[in-house]
């Protein structure tokens, strides 16, 4: 008898996971609707978009999804529940996705080498970002419009759009709007791990952890808030609440946290530099975290801490904290810019007050 290639755990090259043959084998399960999600972008655009998969699952019933991320995303999808199977980007990985057909395919992103698989891709329906003929971003449904819209229209994005990134992208994959939370799987070694950090660290204080992620990434210097705004803002946690404050980042903060460490002393600590599964269980370790619009502020929100997000060049609109937090956000006439680098001065972050933020932070403690 044929195998079943439809099976979800059929492999072909060698036995499924169950080690039988298809015929009358009871854990025979078809794939379904077959959906392919094409989304590149930093690890924090990444984990923003995992809302969509429980959409996905949501309508329908049997489902089995495909997603082609980059390498630097790859790591926080990696065990994600609700993908049964990960790409990266590369023609190796997606070339074989040419031959196969799929149910659905929604494109999220502009980049070239993104829609230009897209437009090779076999579907029966097709949604998000396309390339026109001639190489530019277009779209392939009228309901991605608007996103496309938000790319060439800054008065629309920076003024007019009140929308969050989740709401677009399901408007554009013509999915009830629904406010599904972050998909993120949390490791039980990684949690244990990040608890046994915190346990031995012995940090001062008899009040809440307050995490301050003093990081905003390699490509948007203009999300930094100033290391001095930090020094104050642990001063001020410290008389206010006495909360244990830890300083947290990844290897690009490392110098910053200890220059703080050193300024403070023990009224800071600095559990150090880890990998990305246990960073993300210091995070579920805090009462509340403070941080600019980075990685940290999403996987802050998917692992449940509180988080007040800072925000000068960027759009705090677009993100959706679930009533876990709140958005801090700049004054300044020429803010948001979504500009790399800073001609001013000062960055409009230098005008988020440490003593505004600790009232923000202290109205959350306090629920």
């Amino acid at each position: 008898m044929l195998p079943r290639l439809d099976c979800r755990y059929y492999k072909g090259e060698k036995p499924c996971s169950f080690k039988r043959v298809c015929d009358g084998c009871p854990q025979y399960e078809p794939m379904g609707i077959r959906v392919l999600i094409l989304k590149l972008g930093a690890m924090g655009d990444a984990l923003r978009t995992t809302p969509i998969l429980t959409a996905y699952r949501r309508k329908y019933q049997r489902i089995f999804i495909t997603w082609v991320t980059d390498r630097e995303s790859f790591p926080i999808l990696k065990n994600n529940p609700l993908i049964d199977r990960l790409l990266i980007n590369d023609p190796i990985q997606t070339l074989p996705l040419l031959s196969q057909e799929f149910d659905i395919m929604i494109c999220l992103d502009k980049d070239p080498s993104v829609t230009a698989l897209a437009m090779q891709v076999q579907a029966r329906e097709r949604f998000g970002f396309a390339m026109s003929p001639y190489g530019t971003p277009d779209v392939f449904n009228d309901a991605s419009l608007y996103a496309l819209r938000l790319g060439v229209d800054d008065y629309l994005k920076f003024f007019e759009n009140t929308k969050t990134y989740q709401q677009i992208i399901y408007e554009m994959a013509e999915l009830p709007a629904n406010r599904d939370p972050y998909v993120f799987a949390l490791q039980t070694d990684d949690r244990i791990a990040a608890h046994h950090i915190i346990e031995t660290l012995s940090p001062q204080g008899n009040g809440p952890r307050i995490g301050l992620n003093t990081g905003c990434g390699t490509v948007f210097a203009t999300k930094k808030w100033p290391m001095n705004h930090f020094v104050q803002l642990a001063r001020l946690i410290r008389q206010h609440v006495d909360g244990q404050v830890f300083l947290l980042g990844g290897p690009g903060e490392e110098q910053e946290n200890r220059a703080i460490t050193d300024i403070l002393g023990p009224a800071v600590t600095f559990p150090g530099i880890h990998p990305l599964g246990i960073f993300a269980g210091l995070l579920g370790e805090m009462d509340a975290i403070v941080t600019s619009d980075t990685m940290a502020l999403h996987l802050g929100l998917a692992v449940g801490s509180q988080v007040i997000g800072l925000f000068g060049p960027t759009c705090a609109q677009e993100i959706d904290f679930y009533g876990k937090g709140e958005p801090v956000v700049v004054t300044c006439d020429c803010s948001p810019c979504y500009r790399k680098t800073c001609k001013l001065p000062e960055s409009c972050m230098t005008n988020i007050t440490p003593e505004h933020v600790m009232d923000v932070l202290e109205t959350y403690l306090k629920q």
